[in-house]
Order: structure tokens, then sequence, then C-alpha cells
């Protein structure tokens, strides 16, 4: 089971990204810029190695398993134990991007994303046993944002 999904366009747009446990939320909780990070390094091992495909990344501690479909230009990714079967992760990522595909098809691809339109599918990925728990987090970027600028606007030089 993944700890973190991320769904997101070949340009870094996110769809979709959330924690759902592990060891990996708790140490990065920020998914949503996150998402423009694998979108680069998805890019960058396209440009070094051509037709070549970015498939897993092994870290110390977790494996990033990628997922893309290119007639949609939709990315999935997820992050994972160490222990986690591959095969199995595999077939979890297949069922995730079909169902997003099949959901939300009309809704990506725009070069915008309105996020909220893919809240639902935390339910969807339940329902699919891709996950077993509610998610843990998701840190809305427009509050982020916010807050940043009342930080700002409190040093702002007189």
């Amino acid at each position: 089971m993944p700890d973190d999904v991320f769904i997101l366009d070949k340009s870094g747009i996110p769809y979709y990204s959330r924690c759902f446990g592990g060891e990996t939320c708790k140490m990065r909780p920020d998914h949503t810029l996150q998402t423009g990070f694998l979108a680069a390094l998805y890019a960058f091992s396209k440009e070094s190695y051509g037709q070549q495909e970015i498939r897993t990344v092994i870290f110390s501690d977790l494996k990033l398993h990628f997922k893309v479909n290119q007639e949609k230009d939709v990315i999935i990714v997820f992050t994972a134990p160490l222990s986690e079967k591959d095969e199995e992760v595999e077939g979890q990522m297949d069922m995730t991007l079909g169902a997003f595909l099949e959901l939300y098809e009309q809704d990506i691809g725009k070069g915008y994303a309105d996020t909220e339109k893919f809240d639902g599918f935390d339910q969807t990925l339940q329902e699919l046993n891709v996950v077993k728990t509610k998610p843990m987090g998701r840190i809305n970027l427009r509050e982020k944002v916010s807050s940043w600028k009342k930080i700002f606007r409190r040093y702002k030089h007189k």
C-alpha cells in the first residue's frame, strides 16, 4: 500500500496529492509542492536517457514508483516502503490510473487544475483497496501562500 499518492500533469500541475500513512508523510508533509519536483525528475530522466522511462527511484528509506499515461500526459507516483513488492505496487498503480482517467478525463490536460475537483478520489482509492486509511494530510497551497503574504507584510520595509 502506498504511503503517498501523487497524480500530476507532465508539466508539474498537481491534480491530486495525499498522504495515507507511514514515515514518509511525517517527514515530508507538503505534498502539493513535491509534484513539481516529481515532474522535473520525470522530465530529466526522459531528456537524459531518451526513450527510457523512469519507473522506480530508490532512496535509503523509500521507493518512488512512476506510472505514466503518454496519451493524456498524466503521471502517477506512489511512495512506498522498501519492503513493498514491486508487482503489487504496479497493480495498484494500474487501477489508480484507470480509475482516475475514467472519472476525470474531461478535467485534465487544460494547462491548469482546480484540485478541489479531485477531492472525491480518496473514496475511489479506498474502494479499489489501493489504500486502507483516510488521507492523513494535504496542505492547501492557497492557505500556504496566504500565510507567507502575512509574514512578508509584517516585515515589509518602511
